[in-house]
C-alpha cells in the first residue's frame, strides 16, 4: 500500500460517513492526520494537514531547517509559494509562510507551516481582514494533492 491508496480510502470512508471527519493515516515512523470539514469525489477541505512522527522527537534547529528548506523546493503545487518567517531557537521550530501572501479587497490568505521537535509538520491556512486577528480556514485540494502533500512531509523527514 502507498501513502496515496491509504489516504483515498480514508477520504472514501470519510465521505460515505458524514463529508466531514479525522482523516488518520500511519506511515512511516508515525502517522498523517487531517481535519477535515469537507470531502467530496474531486477534493477535499481541511483546517490542519500533519505529519507526527517520533522521527523529529530530538532533531536539533539546523536539521528542522533542512526539513523546512526540502520542503520549500517540493511545494511548488500550493496556491502560493511558502518561505522562510522564522527559526525559534528557543522552542525548535521553524515557521514558513506563503510568500507572498494573496491578497484581495477582504484582507490576505496564506499557508503557514510548522516544523518543530518533538515531532511534528503541519499545515494551515489562515486568512486575516483587516482589523481583525487572524483565523484558520478551510485549505481546498483535490484529492491527490492531499496525497502529494502527505508523502511529500514525509519524503522531507526520511
Amino acid at each position: 500500500m502507498t501513502i496515496a491508496t491509504d489516504i483515498q480510502r480514508e477520504l472514501n470512508r470519510i465521505q460515505a460517513v458524514t463529508g466531514r471527519g479525522l482523516l488518520q493515516v500511519d506511515v512511516a515512523a508515525g502517522r498523517v492526520e487531517a481535519d477535515l470539514v469537507g470531502v467530496d469525489a474531486i477534493g477535499c477541505s481541511f483546517q490542519t494537514l500533519g505529519y507526527i512522527t517520533t522521527e523529529l522527537a530530538d532533531a536539533s534547529l539546523d536539521r528542522l531547517k533542512e526539513i523546512s528548506d526540502a520542503l520549500t523546493k517540493k511545494l511548488t503545487y500550493l496556491l502560493e509559494p511558502i518561505g522562510l518567517i522564522e527559526a525559534d531557537a528557543d522552542r525548535c521550530a521553524v515557521q514558513l509562510r506563503s510568500s507572498p501572501p494573496k491578497k484581495d479587497e477582504d484582507g490576505a490568505s496564506y499557508y503557514e507551516l510548522l516544523v518543530r521537535r518533538g515531532g511534528d509538520i503541519t499545515l494551515s491556512r489562515y486568512a486575516k481582514k483587516p482589523g481583525q486577528m487572524r483565523q484558520i480556514v478551510p485549505a481546498h485540494v483535490t484529492r491527490e494533492v492531499l496525497a502529494r502533500l502527505a508523502d511529500d512531509f514525509v519524503a522531507a523527514v526520511f
